[in-house]
């Protein structure tokens, strides 16, 4: 009886696979099978990591390279194809490992271009091991010579990788730039009105995606994408770098250069975006869903000071009594309405209806813009208060010039005179109340016509603005059978 060839497992690998297709693995697996054929084996599993390094600095996993160790132990192969012992690994530990292989399971090795290494012998073991030692140190120097290398590129200002955002990239190798695309651009700039207007991540995220409007990969948008797009100091002009570890992993303190591009906004209002989407008391809401209610993880318990939050109202049916026929009484229902409870293990000693709470709330709220809006909310109340007095002042004589001149007591030529005089005035009076007034998003919540702005608001708007006003709000615990009716002094409200 003719005796089965040698089983034999095909292990292919490479570190970078650019275009993602797989050619480099692919002419490892054709090699090794012409190996196979020559030798007589039959070939009876390919394990394949792509796109994975082998190097002791990475620390991505080779879910096929432990599959196959597994494998040879439980007798599935008798032979190790391999392209080069490189491409097998290039860490010391893993070497043993295949030593071991050889003297405790008899598994062999075969390589297309490294030979057929002898593992049973000590001489074989140090040549082997010898080997791996060079290869590491390859490694070692090809991961230097990229970090120095990307340093270099840092340093310079240039961009390295695939095109960002807001900008196309021209040229190639040394002659590659990045030149605005201004459709992006435009973008870019409404998206950092709109953060600092308030306007969460989710709902700038959805409104992209309405709008067909595709990240420079062609994808579409999701929160955490678009919170680094607008992070990233190539914003303002400016290439960060983080410098790599011998393990592989960003390390150290980040350095920022000059980039050779031109920037899409400016270093202080990039400052004001970091500074908004990195504010530890920033609520962000990445389900893609509107805020529901308006204290939820802004107003505080009184007993445990943690957040309260809202919660849906329900009904439920409540059975009769059962009397002593077997029959029961008429059923009735129950409803709990929306309230504000605290959540939390070991507390959970407050709950109050939401409706009570949103009004008082609201009430204080509004009151507080109408009488302190423009101080709370950034702006310069004196200044403001000067310049709408004599906006008005100026108005009145413009009024007045008019109307002596409908009344033939000043000439055409005196009436102009005048107005040329007064509108210069009037106009530098209404800039320094645009610029004692907070933001132009928030304008709108100052003064006598508050009221009727808070009421067309949603509510993340509204939510915004109460921390906005650095209210701090605190839900006391009542006694029992104080639940019933509403005490204002139940709910603190406080601000500066």
């Amino acid at each position: 009886m003719a005796k089965s060839p040698a089983r034999a497992a095909i292990y292919t690998r490479i570190s970078d696979d650019k275009e993602g297709k797989e050619l480099g693995v692919a002419r490892q697996e054709a090699d090794c099978r012409e190996l196979a054929k020559a030798e007589g084996l039959a070939i009876t599993e390919v394990y394949t990591d792509n796109d994975i390094s082998a190097s002791r600095s990475s620390r991505k996993p080779r879910p096929e390279w432990t599959r196959m160790l597994d494998d040879a132990e439980a007798g599935k192969f008798d032979v190790i194809l391999a392209y080069s012992t490189s491409r097998l690994t290039r860490r010391p530990r893993e070497r043993e490992d295949i030593i071991e292989l050889a003297e405790d399971f008899g598994i062999g090795l075969m390589t297309h271009v490294s030979g057929r290494p002898d593992l049973t012998t000590a001489d074989g073991q140090a040549s082997f091991r010898f080997g791996g030692t060079v290869d590491t140190s390859e490694a070692d120097r090809t991961a230097e010579r990229a970090r120095r290398k990307q340093l270099e590129l840092a340093q310079a200002g240039r961009h390295n990788g695939p095109r960002p955002f807001g900008w196309d990239i021209v040229g190639t190798k040394a002659d590659q730039r990045l030149v605005i695309n201004q459709a992006e651009a435009a973008v870019l700039r409404e998206l950092v009105k709109r953060v600092l207007a308030g306007e969460g991540l989710w709902k700038l995220v959805n409104d992209l995606n309405a709008r067909g409007i595709p990240t420079s990969t062609g994808k579409q948008w999701q929160t955490q994408v678009l919170r680094r797009v607008l992070l990233r100091d190539r914003n303002h002009g400016m290439r960060s770098h983080k410098p790599l570890g011998k393990n592989g992993k960003p390390t150290g303190k980040v350095e920022l250069y000059k980039g050779q591009w031109e920037p899409i906004i400016d270093r202080e209002t990039h400052d004001r975006v970091l500074a908004t989407l990195t504010d530890p008391s920033r609520r962000t809401n990445n389900r893609g869903t509107e805020a529901k209610y308006l204290l939820t993880s802004l107003a505080r318990c009184g007993e445990c000071d943690r957040f309260v939050v809202g919660t849906n109202e329900f009904t439920y049916e409540v059975k009769g009594t059962l009397k002593n026929d077997g029959t029961r009484g008429p059923s009735r229902t129950r409803t709990y309405p929306h309230a504000y409870q605290c959540p939390h293990a070991g507390c959970q000693k407050v709950q109050r209806r939401m409706a009570d709470v949103d009004e008082h709330v609201e009430r204080v709220v509004v009151g507080v813009l109408e009488r302190e809006g423009v101080r709370l909310l950034g702006g310069d109340e004196f200044a403001a208060e000067q310049a709408r007095e004599r906006i008005e002042a100026l108005e009145a004589k413009l009024a007045l010039t008019a109307d002596q001149f409908a009344d033939d007591v000043i000439t055409g030529e005196q009436l102009k005179r005048i107005t040329e005089r007064l509108r210069p005035q009037l106009a530098a009076e209404r800039a320094r109340l645009s610029s004692a007034q907070p933001e132009a998003s928030l304008a709108e919540y100052t003064g006598p016509d508050v009221a009727r702005a808070w009421e067309a608001a949603d509510v993340e708007t509204k939510k915004r603005l109460i921390r906005l006003l650095g209210m701090t709000i605190t839900i006391k615990r009542v006694g029992a059978g104080n639940g019933r009716g509403y005490d204002p002094d139940s709910v603190s409200i406080t601000w500066p």
